[in-house]
């Protein structure tokens, strides 16, 4: 009687492990024939580059020209909602703006505090600590080149169609991508003030 119980026991299990490798098998062959999508590289720099624009609050769709009213409007709407949030985290951490914090980066984007400010290392574990708005630093400082390279073509445009030849001398740093402005933002004092 045991002999007959365990070798039922025995079929049934073996019946049951077999189903389930059946149906497992099965399952895996559904979730491996599905279609497969590859992104070219164009397309990952465009929604790169759209995921920038919206990050800095400017409004856009593929394919549509951006001006500089709106870089410059975004520009703004992000520092002043980056400094609302650097003056709500410097206050939940005790940071003292005064004296004024001179944020920058270094040469690996990591947010550094200029000078020698008495809570420099607090405030730069702080940016460590919250690496997205490490991330909204480092995108103001982007946008605000673009504004300021911006700017510098209109002069130059204008320069170029009285005398292209005084243009071209005059705005010769241009052409060698050489003449880089360290970004820079002021927190506390009477204004937080974005410079380079």
């Amino acid at each position: 009687m045991i002999n007959s119980v365990q070798s039922a026991y025995a079929t049934q299990s073996v019946n049951e492990v077999q189903q389930s490798r059946a149906r497992t098998q099965s399952t895996l062959q559904d979730q491996q024939s599905g279609d497969k999508v590859t992104i070219s590289d164009s397309a990952k720099m465009l929604a790169s580059v759209g995921s920038f624009f919206s990050d800095m609050n400017i409004p856009y769709t593929p394919g549509q020209s951006i001006s500089l009213d709106d870089l410059k409007t975004g520009l703004e709407t992000s520092t002043k909602k980056f400094q609302d949030d650097v003056n709500v985290l410097f206050l939940q951490n005790g940071i003292n703006t005064d004296p004024p914090v001179e944020l920058t980066t270094d040469g690996s984007g990591n947010v550094r505090v200029k000078g020698d400010h008495p809570q420099k290392d607090k405030i730069e574990q702080l940016f460590q600590d919250n690496p997205e708005l490490a991330n909204d630093f480092r995108g103001i400082s982007g946008l605000n080149s673009l504004v300021e390279a911006g700017e510098e073509y209109l002069e130059f445009a204008k320069a170029y169609e009285k005398n292209p030849y005084e243009a071209v001398a005059k705005y010769s740093h241009i052409f060698s991508g050489m003449n880089i402005d360290e970004f820079s933002m002021t927190i506390g004092g009477d204004d937080s003030v974005a410079e380079t």
